[in-house]
């Protein structure tokens, strides 16, 4: 598809029109998250789609591997609304983005001092760059790595932010986190992933909220090909508790994920609607 001719004003246009959309549907809560949806020109970061494309509430696939599943993409507005509200990013945090691509890095520069992003993917990491230079933000830092180990050299982290489906919280990320640091992850949780929002509390991982989504798969050491799949499809509407624990802790009564780095408790707090 070639590349297409965009009107300024139409894009500013249809950027508030998302940006209203989400306001009204509840995705978006706050005015901070509100004003970097309309900062941020969505349209720069996926050039070869129409802008009506560019604009609307829904994933934008990038790239596919050879079998034609997509493995990387643009994420749907309003998960990356919702993570971004998950994630209560404060204007001098320095966040860390696993799984780049650009467009959701500067939304968290809008919200954020500092903001490191860093991916696996050489093509991915060239877009992130060509998109963000585009853009105007040209001071976040964009990494090529594994990201299973964080970025060290950049650390400590206000705020980690993950683009990818993980299986597992590797250490590094919880070590690279300051103090009453927050990690918000896409977390498979058996047959759904859940964006969950993670804070420490008396040495293990503690959930503040745990949101459908989906998300691509993380690629590198943390890939996990097959998942454990407990019987968790009764819960699937209902509001769930999520806690990490290292190996070798004493865990709290739950259904039980057992993983690399953690092992993972899942309990039941109401279902929707009741």
């Amino acid at each position: 598809m070639p590349a297409r001719g965009d009107d300024p004003a139409r894009a500013v246009s249809l950027r508030a029109r998302l940006t209203r959309r989400l306001v009204a549907e509840g995705t978006i809560r706050s005015e901070r998250v509100a004003a970097a949806f309309q900062a941020v020109p969505r349209h720069l970061f996926v050039p070869r789609v129409p802008l009506r494309v560019a604009y609307a509430d829904d994933v934008v696939p990038m790239k596919r591997d050879a079998d034609g599943m997509v493995i990387s993409s643009v994420s749907q507005p309003s998960i990356v609304a919702v993570m971004l509200e998950q994630a209560a990013i404060r204007p001098d945090d320095h966040v860390l983005e696993i799984g780049s691509g650009g467009y959701n890095a500067a939304l968290l520069r809008e919200l954020a001092g500092r903001v490191t992003t860093v991916d696996i993917d050489p093509d991915v990491v060239g877009r992130a760059h060509a998109g963000l230079r585009r853009a105007g933000y040209d001071d976040v830092r964009v990494v090529q790595a594994d990201g299973e180990f964080g970025v060290p050299d950049d650390a400590p982290y206000d705020r980690i932010v993950v683009t990818v489906s993980a299986w597992d919280v590797p250490t590094a990320w919880v070590d690279q986190l300051t103090p009453g640091g927050r990690i918000v992850v896409p977390l498979r949780l058996g047959e759904q992933t859940r964006s969950v929002a993670f804070e420490e509390v008396a040495g293990h991982l503690e959930s503040l909220s745990a949101v459908r989504c989906g998300f691509v798969n993380m690629q590198g050491v943390g890939a996990h090909p097959e998942d454990d799949v407990p019987d968790l499809r009764a819960w699937e509407t209902a509001e769930l508790s999520v806690q990490a624990h290292r190996p070798g802790a004493e865990l709290p009564p739950g259904v039980h994920l057992v993983r690399r780095h953690h092992t993972f408790t899942v309990r039941r707090l109401a279902a929707a609607g009741s």
